[in-house]
């Protein structure tokens, strides 16, 4: 049974699952893949083969469950290294490491004032009612579209309904909308008038009930929700279906990073975990966990 302790929060937390908890305001080698995409330029540290101590993980996005796999892999051979994760949509993970509060934060961006390693990649599918009959676009298209440039169906097709585009935005600190609004490049962000989904299930739900609507979620969910039969269109961007296959080969261009941000001068336990996420066997985990290794090999 696990143990259960109290932590600095006043939050009963079980050694490496997930507590779900409001969170206010807020590496021995193995084999490492090196990733083009890592923002990390100091060399590669050597971390002593017995460490311990605790890491504190925050974060509020879709990756939850690739965190436990990989908490639970780290632990497993660590023994004396105890992975503790916060995990609610109001969490803050870049202010919280600002603050000192926790170890890691992930986000979907680089943050120039801390340490961010890129340890995966997750596409991002753009969903539209079943019935709607516009089926794909073009990745300017969806930008436009998001932006507001674009604000009726008729524009992107014909024989589209000839009504407006009813916009499904994520919440402001959400990872997957950082990686959205910078892959299109939308100077100003998606409009304020725009609707709120604060997770991908309300995302997807509000979408297959709203022929108007258009939201972005992570690929994942999204391929669960059409093989469960929900109404929703997966749309085909740049001519690219949005299925795994694509998404391994890069071809699909709607993707984002999942990154560890961490202060300039990590622990040893910091470390540890760094290392092991980009190394042969961390990468392997990245599609159990639902994600995509930085490398197609994979």
């Amino acid at each position: 049974m696990a143990a259960i302790r109290l932590c600095k929060y006043n939050v009963v937390k079980i050694s490496f699952l997930i507590v779900i908890g409001f969170l206010c305001g807020l590496v021995f080698p193995l084999s490492p893949v090196h990733s083009k995409e890592s923002t990390t330029t100091e060399p590669p540290v050597t971390v002593p083969a017995r460490i311990s101590g605790t890491i504190l993980i925050v974060g509020n996005g879709p990756e939850r469950y690739l965190l436990e796999i990989l908490a639970a892999e780290f632990e497993s051979r660590h023994p004396s290294v105890s992975v503790d994760i916060f995990w609610h949509p109001n969490a803050k993970p870049i202010r919280t490491i600002e603050l000192n509060e926790a170890d890691i934060g992930i986000t979907g961006e680089e943050v120039p004032s801390l340490r961010s390693t890129v340890i995966a990649r997750d596409g991002v599918a753009v969903l539209t009612n079943f019935s709607n009959p516009v089926k794909e676009m073009s990745i300017q298209q969806v930008a436009d579209v998001f932006s507001g440039k674009i604000r009726f169906w008729s524009q992107i097709y014909e024989e589209a309904p000839q009504t407006k585009i009813v916009l499904i935005n994520r919440t402001p600190n959400e990872n997957i909308r950082q990686g959205f609004e910078k892959t299109l490049q939308i100077p100003d962000g998606i409009p304020r008038s725009a609707y709120r989904a604060g997770t991908e299930d309300e995302a997807i739900k509000a979408v297959s009930g709203n022929l108007e609507a258009i939201t972005f979620v992570s690929m994942t969910p999204a391929l669960r929700a059409k093989e469960d039969g929900i109404a929703i269109n997966l749309l085909f961007i740049n001519r690219v279906e949005p299925e795994v296959q694509t998404i391994l080969d890069n071809r699909y261009p709607l993707q984002r990073p999942v990154t560890l941000i961490t202060h300039s001068r990590p622990s040893q336990e910091v470390l540890a975990f760094e290392q092991f996420a980009l190394s042969l066997e961390g990468q392997n985990l990245m599609r159990k966990g639902k994600y995509y290794p930085l490398l197609k090999d994979q």
